[in-house]
């Protein structure tokens, strides 16, 4: 038990002196007159009107992309130009309409607004609003809603 506390002893003094030169070197960055990295850095995310859509799309940044964890994964074309989904893709609007995210370029994901046909498990059967071959959001949408809303995001 004892060795325990040592252990634990060891790595508050460790945490405190990474965190003392951390604060050293913050001051002397300050000192030196140039602007602190975090008013240098980009956001994670903006809005972009691209295109007509009547929706902004959502710009990620590559960091911004991997906090998010976002993934993705494509849209399977049915008969009767039925379109598959994955239920994780699906978002619901405040007003009960339908969403999902689609990466319409680099970085870049817009919200798609979608009817669904019927929902069976983990599947959804979309029959207007997308076309084969698109990539929907499958993880990450609910933050990626976040950013259209304003939500921790500098537009």
């Amino acid at each position: 038990m004892h060795g325990g506390r040592q252990g634990a002893r060891l790595a508050a003094a460790t945490i405190a002196a990474v965190a003392a030169a951390g604060v050293a070197t913050g001051g002397l960055a300050g000192c030196s007159g140039g602007t602190a990295p975090a008013q240098q850095a980009a956001p994670p995310a903006k809005m972009l009107q691209i295109g007509r859509g009547p929706v902004p799309s959502v710009v990620l940044t590559p960091t911004g992309e991997r906090r998010i964890g976002l993934q993705t994964a494509p849209v399977t074309a049915m008969k009767g130009g039925v379109i598959l989904v994955p239920y994780e893709a699906l978002l619901y609007e405040p007003d009960g309409s339908t969403a999902v995210y689609v990466n319409t370029g680099p970085l870049t994901y817009t919200r798609y607004l979608v009817s669904v046909q019927s929902i069976a498990g983990a599947s959804v059967y979309v029959s207007k609003g997308l076309t084969p071959g698109m990539k929907v959001v499958t993880a990450g949408a609910e933050e990626l809603l976040g950013v259209q809303n304003g939500v921790g995001v500098e537009t």
